[in-house]
């Protein structure tokens, strides 16, 4: 079996930051270093139809409001890049202190678009730390092109996602 360091799993509308907090928790009970961010959501209200979004760091517990009110008529993404960045910035310097896995709540349109976490997972690549996200149907197509041979797909099963980390560290330690 080849070695890919990245890895992503397709979902729809599944829970998928819950399932990769599980897969976090497992990991960090193994005794494994896991830095990463994943998202939650805040009550819907105020001035706009969406809940606050923010994420929450892996290990440390950081938190980074990554969404921004834009009013009643607003329809687009409320995504804040100014605060993603900053979070970004946060876990590369976590990344830089050492560890087994980068767990990312998403590869979403920032990604795509070459913003977003995508130099945090080129760094994460030079530091040879296997990083695992979620892709929804709407970036497959990126996702593929951005992984170009270097990542795998794994469907949304514990043991599929559990099996790739145990496989990329022994192929990293065997290197």
């Amino acid at each position: 079996m080849s070695y890919h360091p990245l890895a992503a799993i397709h979902f729809d509308d599944a829970d998928i930051d819950g399932f990769l907090a599980g897969v976090a928790d497992t990991l960090h009970a193994q005794g494994l270093t896991v830095r990463g961010a994943l998202q939650t959501r805040g009550a819907v209200g105020g001035e706009c139809h969406c809940a606050d979004m923010d994420l929450t760091t892996l290990g440390s517990g950081q938190i980074f409001r990554i969404s921004q009110p834009l009013g009643n008529g607003s329809r687009g993404c409320r995504l804040h890049p100014g605060a993603l960045a900053i979070c970004s910035a946060f876990l590369e310097g976590e990344i830089a202190q050492g560890a087994d896995v980068l767990i990312l709540n998403r590869f979403g349109r920032g990604e795509a678009e070459g913003r977003g976490f995508r130099d945090l997972i080129g760094k994460a690549m030079a530091l040879d730390i296997p990083v695992l996200t979620a892709v929804r149907p709407t970036y497959s197509e990126a996702w593929t092109v951005f992984g170009a041979g270097a990542a795998c797909d794994l469907p949304m099963k514990r043991n599929a996602v559990l099996n790739w980390i145990t496989g990329t560290r022994e192929a990293r330690d065997a290197a």
